[in-house]
């Protein structure tokens, strides 16, 4: 039995019925999720701090920040990795805040916060 989004009594929307499965699997489709990724993740780079990198811009957050669009079951869906790099860790430390060795609070940035939030519907 096909897997139900929602319905009741006298409706049940089944994607696997119709047009809906190869509309959510068309080059169109798959497009629109490439094209709003990567709009995304450009509005994260643009918000993400610059760093004080002199010599290398490897561990800078801005350098880190990659969209992705891969296909799940019948669907496309877009990801976006914030510092795949395993030696840069501190995208996440500016923006949910740390406390550093001597036990002094810093308090979190929320850049990437503030952008998803830009992108909510009401």
């Amino acid at each position: 039995m096909p897997k139900r989004r929602y319905g009741n009594e006298r409706f049940t929307f089944e994607r696997t019925a119709g047009f809906e499965t190869k509309l959510m699997h068309s080059a169109p489709v798959n497009a629109l999720v490439v094209a709003k990724t990567s709009e995304l993740a450009g509005r994260m780079v643009k918000a993400a701090p610059r760093g004080p990198h002199v010599y290398t811009d490897e561990f800078s957050i801005k350098k880190n920040i990659t969209p992705y669009v891969e296909e799940v079951g019948d669907e496309w869906v877009g990801y976006i990795v914030i510092e795949e790099n395993e030696r840069a860790r501190h995208a996440m430390l500016q923006e949910e805040g740390y406390r550093d060795p001597a036990g002094h609070r810093h308090a979190g940035r929320f850049f990437f916060k503030k952008v998803l939030e830009q992108e909510r519907i009401d």
